[in-house]
């Protein structure tokens, strides 16, 4: 490794952590907007919240579909500084939009802009970086969704949700002028950076000896995060709904669970990113699994309802759902940065830009398309149906990944794609 490469690697990841920060931006703080949208703009009701999620969908799937044919013109990180650029312009539409219909169109713009951002920057960290750097950029976009619903639902009480759409704006542009900066100082590892038999600025290098190399290798991977969108989503939409239907929580309560199932995904980025230093890939996969199945498994089967007295202060109230929700959260959190991570290992690195949009694309189709799948179950069955769609999910994500690293096993020494 150079030491040119060295010497800016860090600075690099810095830079990467601080923009991908902002990636977290639109899930965060459009939950929180979406009240003031609705009162303000005539004509939306609770149903347009679908077709939103749609229309997001297809623009975040599109950019993870055509990123290979962007990176043909320019590197990723200019596909990732024009994907942050027209995520800045959705924000702006939608903070300017009078009606639903140009609602629809500053979101689906902003969709563009994240998918091409998330799209691009994960083939990047698969190409460049280690695991445990990728589940620490993870662990970023955590914080971003985090503190983008403070940021709006404090421009809300002082001023409007328009007003807290150009503040978060505004921060995109100092990003986008960090990233500037980056890439005019060269710090970004580029192909040729790199010597003879190096494949990244941050890891002991290792020559790969085996890959993957049949097309259905490819369409299972990319199964596999079609399924995981799908299950990140479909539970932390729907579980509130289903435990209010069973009578165990009422809607302030619900709150406070997807409250906690997003800071334990984002701790659980953090800790298996740690890990990963000493773990492999795919026992984190596998120990992922695990917990957010042992989670979904609290939440049906066990019911505890505890309150913990403080003296003079307040008094804790602890459920078995809580728990059940900081396991699955735990244990979904690490597994979208990990299989990611793991692409590169399963994979030539010629194909890899190219398959990691597709992995993102599928992974946006995957919460539009098991999202509607399962509202329709739910709306002819019964609640108690999701806790089975949840847990189908999560095996069939098991399952394809389990079949890959069997595949991987097996394959000879020395295989190139065709």
């Amino acid at each position: 490794m150079s030491s040119k490469v060295k010497k800016n690697s860090m600075w690099l990841l810095g830079v990467i952590l601080i923009s991908y920060f902002i990636v977290g931006f639109p899930d965060g703080s459009f939950t929180v907007s979406w009240r003031g949208i609705s009162e303000d703009i005539s004509g939306m009701t609770t149903a347009s919240m679908g077709y939103i999620l749609v229309a997001y969908s297809i623009t975040y799937t599109l950019a993870g579909i055509i990123l290979s044919k962007l990176t043909r013109w320019m590197k990723l990180q200019a596909v990732y500084f024009w994907g942050l650029i027209i995520m800045a312009l959705g924000f702006i539409g939608l903070a300017l939009a009078p009606n639903f219909a140009l609602v629809v169109t500053g979101i689906t713009i902003y969709g563009f802009g994240t998918g091409a951002m998330a799209a691009s920057m994960n083939s990047y960290m698969a190409k460049h970086f280690t695991a445990s750097q990728n589940n620490l950029m993870h662990f970023f976009w955590g914080g971003g969704a985090a503190i983008s619903p403070i940021i709006m639902g404090r421009m809300m009480i002082n001023h409007s949700w328009r007003t807290g759409y150009f503040v978060i704006t505004a921060i995109l542009g100092v990003v986008a002028i960090i990233l500037l900066i980056s890439m005019s100082r060269k710090i970004w590892i580029n192909d040729e950076d790199k010597g003879e038999g190096e494949q990244s600025a941050t890891e002991t290098v290792t020559i790969k000896k085996r890959y993957l190399t049949r097309k259905w290798h490819q369409g299972l991977e990319i199964l596999t995060f079609f399924f995981l969108g799908g299950t990140d989503y479909t539970l932390v939409f729907f579980m509130g709904s289903a435990l209010i239907a069973r009578g165990q929580e009422t809607p302030i309560s619900i709150g406070i669970l997807s409250a906690v199932y997003y800071t334990a995904m984002t701790v659980g980025r953090l800790f298996f990113g740690i890990a990963a230093k000493w773990l492999k890939e795919l026992p984190i996969i596998r120990t992922g699994i695990a917990i957010s199945i042992l989670g979904l498994a609290v939440v049906y089967f066990v019911q505890i309802d505890m309150r913990i007295p403080i003296p003079m202060i307040t008094t804790l109230t602890f459920t078995s759902n809580v728990a059940g929700m900081a396991l699955i959260g735990f244990g979904l959190g690490p597994l979208l940065p990990t299989l990611v991570s793991d692409t590169s290992n399963r994979f030539t690195p010629r194909i890899l830009s190219k398959l990691v949009g597709y992995e993102l694309a599928a992974f946006g189709a995957g919460i539009a398309a098991l999202f509607f799948l399962t509202s329709q179950i739910l709306h002819f069955v019964s609640y108690e149906a999701l806790f089975h769609l949840g847990l189908a999910f999560i095996i069939l994500v098991f399952i394809c990944n389990e079949a890959l690293a069997h595949a991987l096993k097996k394959c000879n020494v020395g295989n190139e794609l065709e």
